[in-house]
């Protein structure tokens, strides 16, 4: 199922709306046009009505009722589409940003050193071409093949598609990565690699910006961060695609970066060295992950500048896409902040 919430145009109300037979169908809209029947489940769903988590939480019992509801609708030949601004689908209650990509950390290593130390380039290349395998410095430490690493990011710069992105002054080095993005519908401690995989409601288009020229010295020189590098803006597509119909083609999925309309880099879903589901348990270890929280998969390999050497410059246009879970896109202003 896709979804998507728009605020009515008019008026200061929202409301989810969910692609069907090829146009948007406003819930509010099947409500107003269905007379109550007194149930349970009518009374949830027009409570829901506007809020993806708690629609998502009670999936399995609202969508069987927006479906009859929807059917009785179109049989009344009743209008189901309402005009309304596509706004973010929810605010996170908490940011959790993954590196599961194996690919993308040996790729972007290898780019930094050519960005800051180029001299060492031909040393590194030589040492690759006779082992065939990548230079020992760019390859991750152990710790990381054992657990799916995450930092926390700030949820409150969160923007959605079409807003525009504005660089601090100090992002010198201005970058994107193309994620995946996991909304949690399901409160869980201590899960299993399953638990964690169920509890996976939905999947969005996620862009993670980044200001390179920064995030070494927070990361490797103090043993913190990211935080400069990273907390001004992050961004996440209007639409979301429930986890029924992208975990069993996940692995077959393609992802493209575009900036000005220009297509500047490809990857696929298929290179996660710990599965989505162990990402989420291990966020839960010892701790309550809960329903409304949002996770990102880290970069998919060779979608970020860092990868593939094509940055972003102030007035550009990026465009971030997956197959079938949808679309992303920022303009890039001026350093104003």
């Amino acid at each position: 199922m896709r979804l998507k919430k728009i605020k009515i145009s008019n008026c200061e109300k929202y409301t989810l709306c969910v692609w069907k037979d090829n146009i948007w169908i406003a819930f509010q809209a099947v409500l107003d046009a269905v007379p109550d029947d007194g149930t349970k489940e009518r009374k949830e769903l027009k409570d829901k009505s506007d809020d993806l988590i708690e629609f998502l939480k009670n999936y399995d019992t609202l969508y069987v009722k927006l479906e009859e509801l929807m059917n009785l609708a179109q049989k009344n030949k009743a209008e189901l589409t309402m005009e309304g601004e596509d706004v973010m689908p929810f605010r996170p209650l908490l940011y959790r940003d993954f590196m599961l990509c194996e690919k993308h950390i040996i790729n972007s290593s290898r780019e930094y050193t050519k960005q800051m130390t180029p001299k060492l380039m031909p040393l590194i290349n030589v040492y690759e071409w006779v082992t065939n395998k990548p230079f020992p410095a760019f390859v991750p430490k152990r710790p990381w093949y054992d657990n799916p690493v995450y930092y926390k990011g700030n949820v409150l710069s969160f923007v959605g598609n079409g807003e525009t992105i504005t660089y601090p002054k100090y992002a010198t080095l201005k970058d994107y990565e193309l994620e995946l993005g996991m909304i949690i519908t399901k409160d869980v401690i201590n899960a299993t690699e399953e638990e964690g995989l169920n509890a996976i409601g939905a999947f969005c288009v996620f862009n993670d910006f980044s200001a390179r020229n920064v995030q070494v010295d927070e990361m490797k020189k103090t043993g913190f961060g990211p935080c400069k590098a990273k907390d001004f803006a992050s961004s996440i597509s209007s639409v979301v695609v429930t986890a029924n119909e992208i975990l069993p083609v996940i692995d077959s999925l393609e992802a493209r970066v575009y900036i000005n309309n220009k297509e500047v880099a490809q990857g696929k879903l298929d290179q996660f060295y710990h599965s989505l589901g162990k990402a989420v348990s291990y966020a839960s270890k010892g701790e309550q992950v809960h329903a409304g929280e949002f996770m990102a998969t880290g970069t998919i390999p060779n979608c970020c500048g860092m990868e593939n050497n094509v940055f972003l410059e102030c007035g550009d246009t990026i465009r971030l896409e997956i197959d079938k879970v949808g679309e992303l896109t920022n303009s890039i202003s001026w350093n104003l902040l």
